[in-house]
């Protein structure tokens, strides 16, 4: 992914893209944000809420809203940096679950480095596709229900892959990687899904940028 070469450059060379902390009513996202988030599949069905300033992402039996937050489009060749707070509430059973966000070009069909929720020992872990819509590599270590994580994720368009960290002090710490995924896809969005499962994601400060370090690795309250 070249993150020793984006470390290493000056700071002016990355770009923050998005920068979102919910600050907004109750009530459904898409509604209380304004034209910031926007559905782009489900609408009118099961909205996604915002709840004490948190987006608050439920998986469930129905049609559910899927919602994105648009930025400037990136190009077939970037490589796209996002991070956000999320906690996992006990979902009071074994978890089931698909990916919960990631990146998306203008249309529907292009997703990429698409996090999961994934059950792990009687509990839960993040899981991580390029551009798949199944999970291709888990994060090792299991994780603590209603603890809050920072998760930072990139997109490389150029080689098809993504990587995953789970509370990074740099892009140095730990992290997984998923390769093999569809080259060439212009993100342009980020978004949030709901889908069939029992899990809960509540959501808190995104950043999207064009550097690993403009994106955190603890986002800006």
């Amino acid at each position: 992914l070249g993150l020793t070469a984006m470390v290493a450059a000056p700071a002016a060379s990355a770009i923050t893209l998005m920068s979102e902390t919910f600050t907004y009513p109750n009530g459904a996202l898409t509604t209380q944000s304004g034209p910031n988030w926007t559905p782009h599949s489900g609408a009118a069905s099961v909205p996604v809420q915002v709840t004490g300033n948190v987006a608050v992402v439920v998986q469930g039996a129905g049609s559910r809203e899927d919602v994105n937050h648009a930025f400037a489009a990136q190009t077939a060749t970037s490589t796209t940096f996002a991070c956000f707070q999320v906690t996992v509430p006990n979902p009071g059973a074994a978890v089931t679950t698909g990916y919960f966000a990631h990146f998306k070009d203008a249309g529907t069909i292009n997703f990429a480095g698409r996090v999961f929720v994934v059950a792990s020992g009687g509990t839960f872990t993040f899981a991580l596709s390029a551009t798949s819509g199944t999970p291709t590599t888990t994060w090792p270590n299991t994780l603590n229900y209603g603890q809050q994580y920072t998760v930072a994720v990139s997109y490389d368009a150029a080689a098809g892959s993504s990587q995953l960290w789970v509370d990074p002090v740099t892009s140095g710490s730990p992290s997984i990687s998923a390769g093999g995924g569809a080259t060439g896809t212009v993100v342009s969005a980020f978004a949030l899904r709901q889908t069939t499962g029992n899990t809960q994601q509540q959501i808190d400060n995104i950043q999207v940028g064009t550097g690993f370090d403009d994106t955190g690795p603890q986002p800006a309250p």
